[in-house]
C-alpha cells in the first residue's frame, strides 16, 4: 500500500479528469494508470539511453573509419549524425525531448 499527499489544486484537476474521461472509476485508478504509464516511459528512456551510449561508441568507430581527423564537429554536423543514428535504431527521440 502506498499513501500519497496531493495538493488540493491537483486533487481537483484529477477529479475533473476522472469525471470527464469516463475511463477511470476513481482517483486511485487514475493514479495507478498514471504511475504505470510513467514507469513504462522511464523504462523506455533507460533502454534508449543504453542504445544511445552504445551508439556513441559505434559512431566513433564509423567516424574514424570514414577519416575523422579529431577536429570538433559543428553543431549542424553533430545533429545530422545523431538524427541518422536514431533513425537507424528506430528511436523517435523527439517524443523524449518534449
Amino acid at each position: 500500500m502506498l499513501s500519497v499527499e496531493v495538493d488540493d489544486k491537483l486533487v481537483k484537476t484529477i477529479d475533473e479528469v476522472v469525471k470527464k474521461s469516463g475511463r477511470f472509476s476513481s482517483r486511485s485508478e487514475f493514479l495507478k494508470d498514471s504511475i504505470r504509464k510513467n514507469l513504462t516511459r522511464e523504462a523506455e528512456v533507460e533502454e534508449n539511453m543504453k542504445k544511445f551510449l552504445s551508439g556513441i561508441a559505434e559512431l566513433r568507430k564509423k567516424a574514424y573509419a570514414r577519416g575523422y581527423d579529431g577536429r570538433l564537429l559543428t553543431q549542424e554536423e553533430r545533429a545530422k549524425i545523431a538524427d541518422e543514428y536514431f533513425k537507424e535504431q528506430g528511436i523517435d527521440i523527439k517524443k523524449y525531448l518534449q
